[in-house]
């Protein structure tokens, strides 16, 4: 089995396999991402339920920017987590919302780790357009809001 055959036996309702696969060919200051190893797979697990579940509640499409990223391409995108960084724990997606509602999609996983759905880290980038969402177990929160 391949990554992109993992992914699509999750089930998604609202994202496509090569959605997520497609952010291993990345490239950013001349770094090329890689597709997580098959040790750290199952770790997207509960953040892409989370994510797919968000869309539905909100009925408008999510577009992912970032999933895994490998060590090297995680310093490339300027991180400051370093390997902390929930990227390279294969934990965390960037997600923009259509029509630019990033306060609404930020409002609906905060709703939702209110409710119990994850643990995890919640941070919104207004200026950027997108929001970072990871279940790393513990609740973590940035951004203006």
């Amino acid at each position: 089995m391949n990554y992109r055959e993992f992914i699509e036996g999750l089930s998604l309702k609202h994202f496509q396999p090569e959605e997520v696969t497609i952010q291993g060919r990345r490239v950013r200051n001349g770094v090329r991402n890689s597709l997580p190893p098959e040790h750290k797979w199952e770790a997207i697990v509960p953040t892409l339920w989370i994510a797919d579940l968000a869309r539905r509640q909100l009925g408008f499409s999510l577009t992912i920017t970032s999933a895994f990223r490998s060590e090297n391409y995680n310093r490339a995108v300027g991180s400051t987590a370093g390997n902390n960084s929930q990227h390279v724990a294969n934990t965390a997606l960037d997600l923009i919302p259509s029509k630019g509602r990033v306060k609404q999609l930020y409002d609906q996983l905060i709703a939702m780790r209110r409710g119990g759905a994850f643990k995890g880290g919640v941070g919104i980038y207004t200026g950027s357009g997108f929001v970072h969402v990871d279940t790393r177990g513990k609740n973590a929160t940035w951004g203006k809001r």
